[in-house]
């Protein structure tokens, strides 16, 4: 208990430091930094990226339900959770480590580039081989398999990621911002038109492989444009060593995959599609912010990287602001969306989703658990204690499983969102309550 408080007090002790950073003294203050206008500027190419694709995601992916309905709705985000849950082959593990060695190994740069290409690209068809065919062995109509497979083929596109792991080692994100503004206004206006034409869900979901494809080509193209190349030059001793630091986040990421996707896998096999429907919907609304801390811990990844080789103090105070940042950013965004849960469903989804409302306003406070594992993963990614990230995801898995076995038949599509809450809060528990008892003298365990 004293631990909670502990943490409940360095919060508040913190609030008043927050609301500082955002006085008009503070940002003429730190403005004149070289530093802090380098990451400003590329945090501010992220947001823009990003709120700009959210918007346009949420004008048109809402019509996009409101024209499917909730049935035919609840189809698309079964074969997009089904395909999600076997993703994390497709990476090895290895996109945080692309970041922190090509930051740590600047001159080994292009055969880090060419050997994480050759892996994800690999991983991407193992996806597709082992999605398809384990749909089919379990049993899926026919048609929902084909919308499995055809989702899948997104992994062999989303190999170019290594590309947005370069630019970010090197602090600059507006090309990111440049491939993303294009790939969301092409699609964008390939899904009204295929509502316009009355087309069915598999057009839908070979509009987001399209999205996947031309972001890729797009951000490739400014990548060799800038005298970079990919090759298939594969380093076999190199990715061994990257496999064998990633192998804990192989497994992280596929516990973080079941207990963010299996929930709606879930409903689908054991109520209908048309609740998945409803299901998703609150979803999709409540995990629409996410990118807010992801960008926050992506942009300040490379000062905290740098700042554990140069001081340790001023390391541990970077993590300390971070992760207060990220916490009171996704309180006020939780609390928002709690409160005004039922404007936004009717306004966005219509009276179709009304069941929606409830499924926002608990599954929004699973975005402060999240923020939260963010933030630590990053830090133990730094300090190199995979091991523990794939331990208390797998625990969070398990939990979310066995919960939603347990709460699905008895209280429906609420009780798998109780399930999805109450899962996320064991991973930051585990994690925080670890290092404040084994770490000695460095990162958390110095936050008092």
């Amino acid at each position: 208990m004293s631990f909670v408080f502990d943490l409940i007090m360095l919060v508040f002790k913190y609030i008043y430091k927050i609301m500082y950073i955002f006085s008009w003294d503070y940002i003429k203050e730190k403005w004149g930094h070289i530093g802090f206008q380098k990451y400003f500027r590329n945090m501010g190419w992220s947001f823009t990226g990003k709120i700009f694709s959210l918007l346009m995601s949420l004008i048109v992916g809402t019509l996009v339900a409101r024209y499917l309905g909730p049935e035919r709705y609840g189809v698309l985000n079964y074969a997009l959770s089904f395909v999600a849950i076997f993703s994390f082959l497709s990476s090895f593990g290895i996109d945080n480590i692309i970041v922190r060695d090509l930051i740590k190994y600047k001159e080994n740069k292009k055969s880090i580039l060419n050997t994480a290409f050759v892996l994800k690209l690999t991983g991407g068809g193992l996806v597709i081989l082992l999605s398809t065919v384990t749909s089919i062995l379990i049993k899926n109509d026919f048609y929902t398999t084909v919308l499995i497979f055809l989702y899948s083929l997104q992994l062999v596109f989303a190999s170019l990621s290594i590309i947005d792991s370069y630019f970010q080692s090197i602090i600059i994100y507006k090309y990111s911002f440049i491939a993303q503004f294009i790939s969301t206004v092409a699609v964008s206006a390939l899904k009204l038109y295929l509502v316009f034409m009355g087309l069915g869900t598999g057009w839908f979901i070979l509009a987001l492989v399209f999205e996947i494809a031309v972001y890729s080509f797009i951000i490739l193209k400014i990548f060799i444009k800038n005298g970079q190349k990919i090759q298939f030059d594969f380093n076999f001793t190199l990715a061994k060593t990257m496999l064998s630091d990633a192998w804990p986040f192989i497994l992280s990421s596929a516990f973080y995959l079941i207990y963010t996707k299996i929930d709606q896998v879930m409903i689908g096999r054991m109520i209908d599609t048309t609740s998945l429907g409803i299901y998703a919907a609150g979803v999709k609304l409540a995990e629409i912010w996410y990118f807010i801390p992801a960008i926050i811990c992506g942009v300040l990844l490379p000062a905290i990287v740098n700042a554990k080789i140069v001081h340790n103090e001023l390391y541990v105070k970077r993590i300390k602001k971070m992760f207060i940042f990220v916490t009171i950013i996704a309180l006020s965004i939780a609390l928002f969306e709690f409160i005004f849960a039922k404007y936004l469903i009717l306004i966005l989804f219509g009276h179709a989703y009304l069941g929606s409302i409830i499924i926002l306003k608990i599954y929004t406070w699973a975005g402060v658990v999240v923020s939260i594992i963010m933030v630590l993963q990053q830090y133990l990614t730094v300090e190199n204690s995979t091991k523990l990230i794939m331990i208390s995801s797998f625990i969070g898995a398990l939990v979310n499983v066995i919960l939603n076995f347990v709460f699905i038949p008895k209280f429906g599509i609420i009780g798998s969102a109780w399930a999805t809450v109450i899962s996320y809060s064991m991973i930051p528990l585990i994690i925080i309550i670890y290092t404040k008892l084994h770490i000695n003298s460095n990162g958390i365990k110095n936050i008092k």
